[in-house]
């Protein structure tokens, strides 16, 4: 068997609770995209989306993908898409092996969200960001970018799980801000802002 098929079946080890971190470290050595796991940013994302079919329930994504199809027929971009977009978009993330596995995107940009962004202002009727916001540093920044890269009336929708993350994620988040202060976050960008919660998931539906 080799290193990478090694990695993956013993993170499904972890997401199931068993002891595995120091096998997982020694496995990711010798895996070119997994290496300085789970430390290095990028390749600990890289195995995240791998994982995201098992720790996003099928409802879940089924509810998202339901408040998401208004967006249908528009140019959307879909930051930190990760490995699965929701709507056909152009996807932009920070890690590669992510990119190469989201078929829904027509078009893949790797760059770090946390840094101006290589496109063009109002050039996109509508962005989404799902469980992206907790994790970026730079969170007034990329919002600021959203703003800049939407057409006049266009519709930024940030989706953020309202329970618990699981623990590695957890390891990860940087910002743990209630919906409240979000909105609040998202009105002195410049968005007027509808907020609600389903099964735990917070929607924010934001128009320029």
């Amino acid at each position: 068997m080799d290193a990478e098929t090694q990695f993956f079946r013993t993170l499904i080890e972890l997401q199931y609770g068993l002891p595995v971190e120091k096998k997982l470290r020694s496995l990711a050595l010798n895996v070119s995209w997994a290496q300085g796991w789970p430390e290095n940013d990028q390749s600990f994302w890289n195995a995240e989306a791998f994982m995201w079919q098992r720790k996003i329930e099928r409802p879940v994504r089924t509810l998202i993908a339901h408040e998401l199809d208004f967006l249908h027929g528009g140019r959307n971009l879909d930051v930190g898409c990760g490995a699965f977009s929701y709507l056909p978009s152009i996807g932009i993330d920070f890690a590669e092996k992510m990119l190469s596995n989201n078929e829904q995107c027509t078009e893949k940009i790797c760059a770090d969200l946390n840094t101006l962004l290589p496109l063009r202002s109002e050039s996109f009727d509508s962005v989404t960001a799902v469980f992206v916001l907790n994790y970026i540093e730079e969170y007034i920044l990329l919002i600021a970018e959203v703003l800049r890269m939407l057409v006049p009336g266009g519709v930024f929708v940030m989706v953020l799980y309202g329970g618990n993350i699981n623990v590695w994620q957890r390891q990860k988040e940087l910002n743990t801000f209630s919906a409240q202060e979000w909105v609040f976050i998202l009105e002195r960008a410049g968005f007027k802002v509808r907020w609600e919660e389903k099964e735990k998931i917070w929607f924010f539906v934001c128009r320029k």
